[in-house]
């Protein structure tokens, strides 16, 4: 895992800057550190590296083609690299080291643009074409690996965070009230987007061209190369046995590196399958894990069997308010340089932490709800397909609506109400975390008020639907599409680049390897879930490594104490944000509700809280 920092500019781009703007990124890779510039000086390209594949100095980056033509800088790894270089040592290529860096930039010599194709990995990457004069940029299928970008002037700027293109002369720190919004009604800022105006992050699956010329930086619009496709294979009757398969050869390939890898291990179904696959492809593993003094968010004792089942090393680590009092405060609104709502950043950070001691890779269960329909929510969209396919659709919504108008209790109405909403209007309402539209629309203030008159959070998904829509692929593909692009790409990956990358340690997520989403695309999607049972296939594949106690017990997610803790030893957070920098955006009173309601225990308002607490903390850090 790296940084990577570029500019190709109109003018000369100072290097004492570039460095400013590389060394931001120092925590991403602290083993060694590069920079480039082209003859002209307008094209530089600067690295920190964390060494995992081949940790020789000739390996560092950026790296240039023995004739000087081509030069790249790379964030990730390509994991298939040894495959690539054996097919292009056969077409001629000559190697000068053990890397993955160098065979990405002959695939490139090669290939061309079509060499993305031909990769499996997690990257964000730059490769600048010395002849062509142009820079050729691409981000990973999933979206592990953060790439953002910004026109300023003619000046064509990326890196792997926000941070170092703040440092940019002339790029204007203008919040997007937009995408402020779509932080506190989703928890994350969808990309395209960033919280800048002016600075964008490139879609995973994208690539994207940059020309160089007399007049300066000419920007192409992203490209897709990659989109998750369905197509449902009904002849298979036991699905169990190609998860295995997929799993056991994507962890194989993917622990491969120069320096130690582990695991991260919750003890829920995902972590404790990918330690499986790990320890029965013939590695040795040692899992991570962390957890609470409080019983019902402890999944310790669970993590403890699956590391007895296959007679692996363990460590653990108990996370307790003063750690996150510190965390919250000093160290997550400087890597996060986004606003944030996943509270769960904090145990992972604590476990990233607590493995880096030990090892230098982890591999991760992420992705597994998503790929594989693991969120409660899939069994509520499983039920209305089955309503909808006995009854057909209006005679299923006349159904719905009359079970709500006689039903008194209100939590039952609405749930009714769920099966009569729009499928759009369905698939919306679950990705929404934070402050309901509604309510935010009665406290927004300044530019966020104004943001707000012509804001839709439709919008942020609507793109998405296109691609996947539910009268077409279904309503549990549709929500499945929607996770990976959303609730993965923007949420879930972001929280664990960020907190790995903070204590310069590598992740990779075994689920998001290339064959499995090819496998999880062509499951049919009654397959999956049950109406009562959330990733009932996965749960069924893996019965053969995992006993019952695992794979039964009810999901816990990565959760954690929080809303107890801002009750008691972590009240003083909440008393600054009613009369913080938050009052230029939200009415104080609205804040000052929020926290009294949680601290009187009205109502569980621990995300709403946490959001303000986060963007307060993010406001002082960056504006």
């Amino acid at each position: 895992m790296c940084g990577i920092v570029g500019a190709a500019s109109d003018v000369a781009v100072d290097e004492t800057l570039t460095r400013r703007m590389r060394d931001r990124l120092h925590h991403r890779g602290p083993d060694a550190s590069g920079l480039w510039r082209a003859e002209d000086q307008r094209v530089v390209l600067a690295h920190t590296r964390l060494s995992v594949i081949d940790p020789s100095p000739e390996a560092d980056q950026p790296f240039l083609s023995e004739d000087g033509r081509l030069v790249v800088v790379l964030n990730g790894e390509i994991y298939n690299f040894r495959a690539l270089r054996e097919e292009l040592s056969l077409l001629g290529s000559t190697f000068r080291t053990r890397s993955d860096t160098e065979v990405l930039l002959e695939a490139y010599r090669h290939f061309g643009e079509d060499c993305l194709e031909r990769l499996s990995g997690m990257f964000s990457f730059a490769i600048w074409d010395g002849e062509r004069r142009r820079l050729f940029c691409a981000r990973d299928r999933a979206g592990e690996k953060p790439f953002y970008y910004a026109l300023v002037g003619r000046s064509f700027v990326f890196a792997s965070e926000l941070k170092s293109i703040l440092v940019w002369p002339g790029f204007r720190r203008d919040l997007d009230g937009a995408a402020l919004a779509d932080f506190l009604t989703y928890g994350f800022v969808p990309d395209p987007k960033t919280i800048w105006c002016g600075a964008r992050k490139l879609p995973p699956g994208n690539s994207l061209s940059v020309e160089l010329g007399p007049q300066g930086a000419l920007v192409g619009e992203p490209q897709t190369y990659w989109d998750m496709s369905f197509e449902p294979d009904r002849s298979v009757d036991d699905w169990g046995l190609a998860i295995r398969d997929a799993l056991e050869a994507a962890a194989a390939e993917m622990a491969y590196a120069d320096v130690p890898v582990g695991t991260f291990l919750s003890g829920g179904v995902d972590s404790s399958a990918v330690t499986a696959a790990l320890a029965r492809s013939g590695h040795d593993v040692h899992a991570f894990t962390v957890g609470f003094r409080d019983p019902d968010y402890d999944e310790r004792p669970y993590a403890r069997e699956v590391a007895r089942i296959f007679g692996i090393a363990h460590t653990e680590r108990n996370v307790e308010p003063d750690d996150v009092d510190r965390v919250l405060r000093e160290i997550i609104p400087w890597h996060f340089d986004e606003p944030f709502a996943d509270y769960s950043y904090l145990p992972t950070y604590y476990v990233c932490r607590e493995a880096r001691d030990s090892i230098t890779v982890a591999l991760t269960g992420d992705g597994g709800d998503e790929l594989f329909a693991g969120y409660r929510k899939y069994g509520l969209l499983a039920r209305r397909a089955g309503l909808e396919r006995s009854l057909s659709r209006p005679v299923a919504h006349l159904v719905a609506a009359g079970a709500r108008a006689v039903v008194p209790q209100q939590a039952l109405a609405e749930r009714f109400h769920r099966y009569e909403q729009r499928p759009e209007d369905l698939l919306v309402s679950t990705l929404v975390t934070g402050i309901r539209p509604a309510e935010l629309r009665r406290s927004a203030r300044g530019l966020l008020a104004d943001a707000l008159v012509d804001y839709d959070p439709v919008d942020a998904v609507r793109p998405h639907l296109s691609n996947a829509p539910p009268a077409e692929v279904g309503l549990v593909n549709a929500m499945r599409y929607l996770d990976l692009k959303l609730t993965l790409g923007s949420g879930i990956l972001t929280k664990v680049d960020r907190a790995s990358m903070a204590v310069s340690l590598e992740t990779r997520p075994v689920f998001l390897h290339r064959s499995m989403l090819e496998l999880a695309g062509r499951v049919p999607p009654e397959r999956l879930v049950e109406a009562r049972t959330p990733k009932k296939l996965l749960r069924n594949a893996l019965r053969p490594w995992l006993p019952s106690s695992i794979l039964d017990r009810p999901k816990m997610g990565f959760a954690m104490p929080l809303g107890r803790w801002l009750r008691g030893d972590l009240s003083h957070l909440t008393r600054r944000i009613a009369a913080g920098r938050l009052a230029d955006l939200l009415d104080p009173g609205y804040a000052a509700t929020v926290a009294r309601d949680h601290a009187l225990g009205r109502v569980d308002r621990t995300a709403e809280l946490h959001n303000l607490i986060f963007l307060d903390q993010w406001l002082e850090t960056w504006s």
